[in-house]
C-alpha cells in the first residue's frame, strides 16, 4: 500500500504489503535508484520469501525483481562534525529525504535526525565503515532495534509477518501507508477498517525490568490474552523496551501491567 509515484531518487515513501485479508506481509521504504529501478529496503530476514512471492507478480508485469547488491549502516544520534563532513555535503533535511555519498545514498530515518541510514554498494560499505570507525564510537544491534522502539518504528519481521492490520500498527497515521492509491491486496479489508470502521488494537510502548520478550510472543493481563510484541530491545540498564500491539480496552485498563511468555511485567508508561 504505497504511492509508488511520490517516490523518487531525493524521496523514500513507506509502505506495507498485505494478504487478501488484509494483514501486513511486509513493511518497507521504497525510492528510486534510477529511472528503470527502484529500491525496496525491508527487514533482511524477510528478504527471501518476499523476492519469491514479489517475482510472481514481476512476471505478469514484465519487470524484473532481483536482490540488491547493497548494505547498511546506521548511524544513531548527533553525528559529529568530522563525520558529517566526511560524509556528505548535504545531509537529509526532513525524514525519508536521501541524499548521495561515494558509492550509495544516506537516508535520514526520523524526524528528530538522530537515525540515518548508509545504504551503499559491497565496496563501499567496507570503506565507509572502517572510516566511521575512526569517528563515532561502534554501536550494537540493540543500541539500533532500542532506538526503533523509542519511535515507535514497527517493523514488521518474520516473527510478526501476517499478524497484524496496517492500522493496529498505526500505519493509518504516520504516514507509513498511502489509502489513495489504486487497487491492491487485501483493498477490502484495509479500506474498509480505514473509512468506516476502526479496529480494537493498537500498537503500545512498554517497559519492563527483565530481559526483553521476542517479537511475535504472546502477553496476557491476568488470564486474557492482550497482545503480541512487534519489537523489543534492552535498555542498557538491565530492563526492556517493547512495541506490542494491544487490546485497546486492556491498554485503558486501570492495571496497565501485562506479563511476558517467561512470566516477567511489563507496564505501560505511568
Amino acid at each position: 500500500i504505497c504511492a509508488l509515484r511520490q517516490a523518487s531518487a531525493e524521496h523514500a515513501i513507506g509502505g506495507a504489503w498485505c494478504t487478501p485479508k488484509g494483514r501486513v506481509v511486509c513493511s518497507f521504504l521504497l525510492w528510486q535508484a534510477s529511472a528503470e529501478q527502484v529500491l525496496l529496503r525491508l527487514r533482511a530476514d524477510l528478504l527471501q520469501s518476499t523476492l519469491v512471492q514479489l517475482s510472481r507478480y514481476g512476471a505478469l508485469s514484465r519487470v524484473r525483481i532481483v536482490e540488491a547488491p547493497m548494505r547498511c549502516l546506521g548511524i544513531l544520534g548527533e553525528p559529529s562534525a568530522a563525520a558529517r563532513a566526511a560524509l556528505a555535503q548535504t545531509w537529509p533535511a526532513e525524514v525519508d529525504h536521501i541524499r548521495p555519498v561515494e558509492g550509495g545514498v544516506l537516508l535520514r530515518a526520523d524526524t528528530a535526525g538522530q537515525r540515518h541510514e548508509l545504504w551503499l554498494e559491497p565496496q563501499a560499505a567496507l570503506h565507509w565503515a572502517g572510516r566511521l570507525e575512526e569517528l563515532l564510537p561502534r554501536g550494537s544491534e540493540g543500541d539500533w532495534r532500542l532506538a526503533l522502539v523509542r519511535a515507535n518504528a514497527a517493523e514488521i519481521q518474520a516473527a510478526t509477518r501476517e499478524l497484524f492490520l496496517p492500522q493496529m500498527l498505526r500505519y493509518d497515521t504516520n504516514g507509513s501507508v498511502s489509502f489513495r492509491k489504486g487497487c491492491y491486496t487485501g483493498q477490502e479489508i484495509v479500506a474498509r477498517t480505514h473509512y468506516k470502521g476502526g479496529v480494537k488494537r493498537h500498537l503500545q510502548h512498554l517497559t519492563g525490568a527483565a530481559s526483553p520478550p521476542p517479537p511475535g510472543s504472546s502477553l496476557i493481563a491476568g488470564t486474557q490474552p492482550a497482545g503480541t510484541v512487534v519489537e523489543s530491545a534492552p535498555d542498557g540498564r538491565g530492563g526492556c523496551e517493547v512495541l506490542a500491539v494491544l487490546a485497546d480496552e486492556l491498554a485503558t485498563g486501570p492495571s496497565g501491567a501485562f506479563l511476558s511468555e517467561a512470566g516477567d511485567t511489563l507496564r505501560l508508561p505511568a
